[in-house]
């Protein structure tokens, strides 16, 4: 009797501990889609224009190459994929990709996390990601991180599987391997930052045997990852490595010093990133260092925020150039949260509330000043008065080219002008070499579009040889990111354009 007795408590046990595991992940799927689906709602009412950046990926969706000026190409593959399957090029429809990848990737956060540790860490992990105040950013937004980070994840999952038959082998492992190689070299067409994360990948193996992988498993994911990313490789070689260089403009290694502001700023920043709690939490999980998963998480994450901070202090580095560090960062914090049920609380509120906020700021909040008397949101406003003034005016001059050296004008020119017969956007690089810009390498202003072109300009940023030239039509820019400035038109002398750096 006492042995099935046993036995029947014994399936109770397992009953309650699959009914506990179906419990998370039904709070996790409804938990994602819910966000997910508010923040695709919200995103129909979006009243921000195209951020200049924004509107060069589109560019890319059209060209759909394999390189790009200041990227990889992906994001713009992406693009033209949720554009085909919406049927337009609205704002909507570029940025449709944002929510949907998060989505996905707090999900592969679940999964992730319940290899690691159960369901329960899995299910608050995915929750705390799709609600970090960054995630809610980026999903009003198209950006390359976005793709970048459900590569990072994914690729982690699948090394984690290899790794756990490596003394197995066989077909499977094979699939694991080559499945992981995609995974790095998309995550690599997503954005270069991937390739910051994986240097640490073998200290993970080391602190802990469950990230250790066949020499032979990892040297065909190499393989692999490096034939997915060899048409980029190839594009900017043929390019003169024109994303190479500009990768390494933007870091400021020329004018590098010990910036100790910067490097406080940028660490400080993390905390706005992903929410004060969790950052806090994931330097506080440091701590305990004594399990080898605690240990190899912190390999995969701690190193590179380091790395960033490191870069801040001796030059400058963005908010965004470390998320690649909360895949593994994330899974550290979460553990910590959930033992400590009023910062997860806290954490869970402050970050849903931001969630909220953010999209429902981008229908109701365009015209919300700050203190100082700038629109809150005047960086995603403006842009799209400010061109549509400009064609317009074009138009009435009889201009069948505009021309233009910021790139702000220039992204919103081609998206505007995307379907325009009559007026051609054109980028004016001023004799500048290298290229200042993806336009300035591929759409320059040609020898024979001069004669019924305009520039496109601020009038305080005129070239040094258009200064007394009087503008064929001037205006004051309307609320957003360049409120009140004079710009104008102004024909082009043939002064100027034996300077400037024209096209084949």
């Amino acid at each position: 009797m006492s042995g099935v007795a046993g036995q029947f408590h014994g399936t109770e046990r397992i009953g309650g501990l699959e009914t506990e595991r179906s419990r998370w992940v039904a709070i996790a799927v409804f938990s994602i889609l819910g966000v997910t689906l508010f923040r695709i709602i919200c995103l129909a009412f979006n009243r921000t224009d195209l951020f200049v950046d924004e509107a060069q990926y589109w560019l890319w969706s059209r060209e759909m190459a394999f390189g790009a000026y200041s990227k990889p190409p992906l994001i713009g593959w992406v693009i033209r994929l949720t554009t085909w399957i919406m049927g337009g090029e609205g704002t909507f429809d570029v940025r449709l990709a944002a929510p949907i990848l998060h989505a996905m990737t707090a999900a592969a956060m679940f999964y992730l996390g319940r290899m690691i540790y159960d369901a329960r860490i899995g299910a608050l992990a995915a929750i705390i990601y799709i609600t970090l105040p960054g995630v809610s950013l980026s999903s009003l937004l198209i950006s390359t991180d976005t793709p970048m980070l459900l590569f990072i994840v994914v690729s982690l999952i699948l090394w984690r599987k290899l790794s756990a038959i490596r003394t197995e082998g066989g077909p499977l492992a094979l699939m694991l391997a080559i499945g992981l190689g995609f995974a790095v070299g998309l995550g690599f067409l997503s954005k270069y930052a991937m390739a910051f994360l994986f240097p640490f990948v073998p200290l993970a193996a080391y602190l802990d045997r469950d990230w250790r992988v066949r020499w032979s498993h990892a040297l065909l994911a190499g393989a692999v990852a490096t034939l997915v990313v060899a048409p980029n490789l190839w594009w900017n070689y043929a390019h003169d490595f024109a994303t190479a260089r500009h990768t390494v403009s933007i870091a400021h290694w020329n004018a590098a010093g010990l910036n100790f502001g910067s490097a406080l700023g940028f660490f400080g920043a993390q905390a706005g990133v992903v929410g004060p709690f969790v950052f806090i939490a994931m330097l506080m999980a440091v701590r305990d260092m004594r399990t080898p998963t605690v240990r190899s998480l912190c390999a995969l994450s701690i190193p590179l925020l380091l790395l960033m901070t490191a870069q801040a202090l001796i030059s400058r580095a963005f908010a965004n150039w470390a998320v690649g560090a909360y895949a593994a960062g994330l899974l550290l914090a979460t553990p910590w949260l959930a033992a400590r049920p009023h910062w997860l609380r806290a954490s869970l509120i402050l970050n849903t509330v931001v969630a909220i906020i953010l999209p429902l700021l981008t229908i109701f909040g365009t015209e919300l000043r700050l203190p100082n008397g700038d629109l809150a949101l005047k960086r995603y406003l403006g842009r799209s008065a400010l061109v549509s003034t400009a064609i317009a005016d074009a138009r009435r001059l009889d201009a069948h080219v505009i021309v233009a050296s910021d790139r702000s004008f220039l992204a919103e020119m081609f998206y505007q002008l995307r379907d325009d017969h009559h007026i051609v956007p054109r980028a004016w690089n001023e004799g500048a070499e290298p290229p200042s810009s993806h336009y300035a390498l591929l759409y320059p202003l040609q020898p024979g579009e001069t004669a019924n072109a305009l520039l496109l300009s601020r009038a305080d940023s005129l070239p040094a040889c258009m200064k007394d030239e009087p503008p064929q039509a001037e205006w004051a820019a309307t609320a957003g990111f360049m409120e009140r400035a004079m710009v104008g038109l102004w024909k082009i002398p043939a002064s100027c354009l034996q300077g400037a750096n024209h096209g084949p």
